[in-house]
């Protein structure tokens, strides 16, 4: 079973820590992702070279990887340049994920992007992290596989939008825009009700959910800002 049947209609898990944050220990995220796989996930995205050695170690499952890495000169972080793709090819994940927005980014364009890994890696694929339809028509144009609504919200552009606001709009509105790509819903998914509903609209081949199930700290905030309203 290819990787696009393999994810079709399902949950894939986001697994990441970075930074300062608590969590951002490989030895931990290598745990997280072994719960997740017991618990049901066949697919994960997980961040950082160390990271994804570590879950490597103990699990054979699907990964679509990525590295953050922060550029003075750019907004731009989920692998933004040639170095972050070579670390992910020497990993051998099964699909490369990069910002796919259009904003400026450190060095190459992204057109050259996507030709550097069809060139390094001919069957691999990629996968965009896009924050609005043009950045994800222009994905589909360059040729991606897949498109992620990832960056919603978390682009100057997007700011205070959501992929769930107005009953799924901006996902409703998504219907028929891609050629070739398919379109995995992630960002803001909160309840296993909401990625219910997004598993059954026909154009959304599988949904990510992140924070909802590996962030501690964020599913406590939530709790705690959600119970003193």
């Amino acid at each position: 079973m290819n990787f696009l049947d393999k994810i079709r209609k399902k949950i894939i898990v986001s697994c990441q820590a970075v930074d300062n944050e608590i969590l951002n220990d490989s030895y931990i995220m290598q745990k997280i992702a072994l719960a997740c796989v017991m618990g049901g996930a066949e697919v994960l995205r997980l961040s950082q070279k160390n990271h994804i050695m570590a879950v490597q170690k103990v699990l054979n499952v699907p990964i679509i990887g990525l590295i953050k890495q922060h550029y003075k000169n750019s907004e731009v972080f989920i692998t933004p340049t040639r170095e972050e793709i070579d670390v992910l090819l020497n990993l051998n994940v099964d699909v490369i994920a990069l910002d796919a927005t259009l904003r400026i980014r450190p060095y190459d364009n992204l057109e050259t992007l996507v030709s550097y890994i069809r060139e390094k890696a001919p069957t691999k694929l990629i996968l965009a992290d896009c924050s609005n339809i043009e950045d994800i028509k222009n994905a589909d144009r360059l040729g991606f596989d897949l498109v992620a609504t990832t960056l919603r919200g978390y682009t100057n552009e997007t700011t205070k939008l959501s992929n769930l606001e107005n009953n799924y709009e901006f996902i409703k509105s998504l219907d028929d825009v891609l050629e070739k790509a398919v379109l995995i819903v992630e960002g803001g998914i909160w309840t296993p009700e909401e990625a219910y509903d997004l598993l059954h609209f026909n154009h959304v081949h599988a949904v990510v959910v992140g924070s909802a199930i590996t962030r501690p700290q964020l599913i406590t905030e939530r709790f705690i800002k959600i119970t003193k309203e």
